[in-house]
């Protein structure tokens, strides 16, 4: 009996919340949490619109999907996740290259205009080709050797610690706002070479949400913040997003030392990987996330055009889901 896909609706946060949290290969970018903070960012522009699909053989699985509603809300654009992260399915059931296959076409034939950046960390997804996928990577770290093992041979940290360098988890808004400062220089400095521009609203959705799955890194120098490193957390997955550092006190190398005691952290909560993000095309930040031991890991970005057709079968799609 051949394998289908028998289901499609629209998947309550419970069933969300659920399989992201039961997921190994989920990262903190396939959860709800992320879809809302992007959603309260742009001011309802974009919302989550998650599907859960169901299987022949019973499996299920949940697109943690991103809409931005178009032809005044007829249609459709999707995000398989916000801000270029990783996306596609998750499920709490083991899922084969059969499942993937039904769940890429869907995606990529069925659902309309989609940005999706595949998944590294789905097993199941390597085994399946994904037509017009353009190639792009991410540098993680694997945890599972230990601490030690991770951090061997990679003691930049240790010119900050001698220096008087500490790190700290940010515990207040005005600690936020320190980070935010440093960011604000840092893309002075980067110019026209910075690859996005975030907003204060977005921190303070990161920082209001009401999860634990995101903690800012503070390296303090003589009673100063001089670098952060914003990570975010998921079963066994955990995601260095974005960094700031203040280039007066490069030399003392106070990332290295966030870096450090982010990925002990990581290796206590029992986290499989380290996730470095991918470079955005930048080859210094590529060659200071190799220095770090980050290996890489192949991560394409898919784009889906649209038509009118698209937008009547999604609104097809919306008034009669999929059903066995």
């Amino acid at each position: 009996m051949s394998l289908s896909l028998t289901k499609v609706t629209a998947a309550a946060p419970s069933d969300w919340d659920a399989i992201w949290q039961a997921c190994d290969y989920a990262t903190w970018f396939h959860s709800r949490a992320w879809s809302e903070i992007w959603s309260a960012y742009q001011k309802g522009r974009t919302r989550p619109e998650p599907l859960l699909a169901t299987f022949s053989d019973g499996q299920r699985a949940v697109l943690p999907l991103t809409a931005r509603p178009t032809l005044r809300g007829l249609a459709r654009r999707y995000l398989s996740s916000p801000g270029g992260t990783y996306g596609g399915w998750i499920s709490a059931d083991p899922l084969t290259g059969a499942h993937a296959a039904l769940l890429g076409n869907f995606q990529t034939q069925d659902l309309g205009p989609l940005e999706w950046r595949l998944n590294p960390y789905d097993p199941v997804l390597r085994e399946v080709p994904v037509p017009g996928a353009e190639p792009d990577d991410t540098h993680a770290i694997d945890l599972r050797p230990g601490f030690e093992a991770a951090t061997r041979g990679r003691s930049k940290a240790n010119k900050a610690a001698r220096a008087g360098v500490t790190v700290v988890a940010a515990a207040s808004e005005e600690d936020w706002r320190a980070y935010f400062a440093l960011y604000e220089k840092s893309l002075t400095r980067w110019g026209g070479s910075a690859t996005s521009r975030y907003r204060w609203p977005l921190f303070e959705a990161i920082r209001t949400h009401p999860t634990s799955g995101a903690r800012l890194w503070l390296a303090r120098f003589q009673d100063q913040f001089i670098a952060g490193a914003l990570c975010f957390y998921a079963r066994r997955h955990v995601v260095y997003w974005h960094g700031a550092a203040d280039e007066a006190h490069f030399e003392l190398r106070p990332v290295n030392l966030l870096m450090q005691e982010a990925i002990r952290d990581a290796c206590g909560r029992g986290a499989v990987w380290f996730d470095l993000n991918p470079s955005g095309g930048h080859e210094g930040v590529r060659q200071f996330k190799r220095s770090l031991g980050g290996e890489s890991l192949p991560s394409p970005v898919v784009r889906v055009r649209g038509n009118w057709k698209t937008g009547l079968r999604q609104t097809w799609r919306r008034l009669f889901p999929l059903r066995a």
